[in-house]
């Protein structure tokens, strides 16, 4: 469950009092939040390396 969706269900006091986690959300085209996972940021990070490499030369 996302951030967004907490605190319509729990109420925002129970999500401040929630334990501090590492995470990111992003929204998808239906407006649902999903996480972002460390191997979305690799490839993300290998597409961009890939175009600046083509660039490059």
């Amino acid at each position: 469950m996302g951030i967004s969706k907490a605190v319509m269900s729990t109420g925002l006091k129970h999500v401040l009092d929630a334990k501090t986690i590492n995470s990111a959300c992003i929204v998808d085209e239906r407006g649902n939040e999903v996480q972002i996972t460390a191997l979305m940021i690799r490839t993300a990070c290998h597409q961009l390396l890939k175009q600046c490499r083509n660039i490059k030369n």
